[in-house]
This record gives structure tokens, sequence and C-alpha cells, in this order.
């Protein structure tokens, strides 16, 4: 039989394996060390460290976090988060005390963010972002999900925006980013109501056109931020605030 001690320490340890790896970015020392203790007390979040941006890349490439918190308040915030995403392709980025401002937000979107608190927003909305964000779901007011929306009709008009398409096809981008997503030919036939054979013709013209050997590659092409997170808003895996 369990004792009522070794329940706790199980409790504890289930806890601990569930609790969300976080990284901070911040060039101020007080800033971070403050948000550090802070995001310490939170049960679900283990904080895996904290740096100077210039020193960001190795020192997240060794703790291996599942969200780096990036402070964006500054006017180097989107080449910030630029070098983060470069740094790091594995974990969400979420950016940090940002002002609303729907033009910054969309261009965060498209260097790498995964997520992001405004300067006006409180710690509890942070630990609730770094928790969807960590779930690949984005907290978004209801007027970015519409300038979302609006980027995701643009693609699916054959709209280009990054202007890499490199001569796809709408149904080809479509698939391209559902590649991605890491969907098996058979699953993207699933969610496209198509034949698995059409799917592996696209797939092969896809390499074709980006000049690559195995679907893998297709990533360094397609899987700019907002053509993941248009996917995302596309499937309704986006929560509005």
């Amino acid at each position: 039989m369990t004792t009522a001690p070794e329940s706790s320490a199980a409790a504890g340890a289930a806890v601990a394996r569930q609790a969300i790896r976080v990284f901070f970015v911040a060039d101020v020392c007080v800033y971070r060390e403050l948000l550090v203790d802070v995001l310490a007390s939170e049960s679900e979040i283990e904080v895996a460290g904290s740096t100077p941006a210039d020193i960001a890349g190795m020192a997240i490439g060794m703790t291996e976090p599942a969200v780096v918190l990036v402070d964006a308040s500054a006017n180097a915030g989107v080449e910030r988060v630029r070098a983060v995403a470069a740094a790091a392709p594995a974990a969400k980025i979420v950016a940090v005390g940002i002002p609303d401002n729907e033009a910054l937000l969309l261009e965060l979107v498209e260097a790498g963010v995964a997520g992001y608190v405004t300067a006006e927003q409180t710690l509890g909305e942070l630990v609730e972002v770094i928790g969807a964000a960590a779930h690949g779901e984005l907290h978004c007011s209801p007027r970015v999900a519409a300038a979302l929306a609006e980027r995701v009709a643009a693609l699916k008009a054959g709209a280009a925006p990054d202007g890499h398409d490199r001569g796809l096809t709408r149904r080809q981008r479509e698939i391209a980013a559902l590649i991605v997503q890491g969907l098996s030919n058979k699953q993207i036939a699933s969610r496209l109501s198509i034949e698995q054979a059409t799917v592996k013709n696209h797939v092969h013209n896809i390499l074709s056109k980006l000049g690559v050997s195995h679907r893998e590659e297709v990533v360094s092409f397609v899987r700019t931020p907002l053509v993941m997170l248009l996917s995302a808003v596309a499937a309704g895996s986006f929560l509005g605030l």
C-alpha cells in the first residue's frame, strides 16, 4: 500500500515531469532576475535559464527549453526574435513586453513568435500564453485573429507573403504546409479529402520545384513562422482573447 508521503512524492514528481521548460532572453539584468524568480514559483513552469540576447543562441542550445521568452520591447525586438528562432528551431518563442500594435504583432509572427504578451498584460496571462504556446495554441485578440485570417485568405487565393513560393501552386503550398506539420501522405490525403496517389504526385512536384530530395528539406523553404501559424489559424487552433 502506498503511504501518504509516498503518494505526495509521486504527485510532485508527476507535476515536475509536466512542467514546461522556459528560458528568458533579455538584456536588462534586473528584469531577467525578477521575472525568472517569479516564474520559478509557478508549479507548471521549470526555468531553464536566462541570458542577454548576444549569447542567447549558445545558452538555449545547451538547456533545450520548450519555450523561449524574448524581451521584444526594444526596437531590435524583431531581429532578436529572428536570431532566437534560428538558434532554437524546436522551441516555441513568446515575445514579451510588446506594444499592442497590429503591424508589429504580425511582423513578430513572421519573425518566429508562437505567442506574445503585451506590456499591459499580467503575469497570470503570461503563464497562460506560455502554456498555450507549448501546446501549439495561440492566444490573440479578435483583431489580431482577423488579421491572421486575412493572411490565410491571401495564401488560399494564391498569394505568397514571403516571396519564396518557388512556383508552387496553391494546392502545393497547402500540402507543403502540412508536410512541415509532420503529416504523412496518408494523413494529408485524409485531411484534404483527396487520393493518396494525388498527394504523392504533389509531393514529388514540390520537391522538384524546390530543388530538394527529401520531404524533410521542405521545412527550410516553407517553415516560416507565418505559414505555420496561418496553418494553425486555418485549422482553428488559436484562442481569441
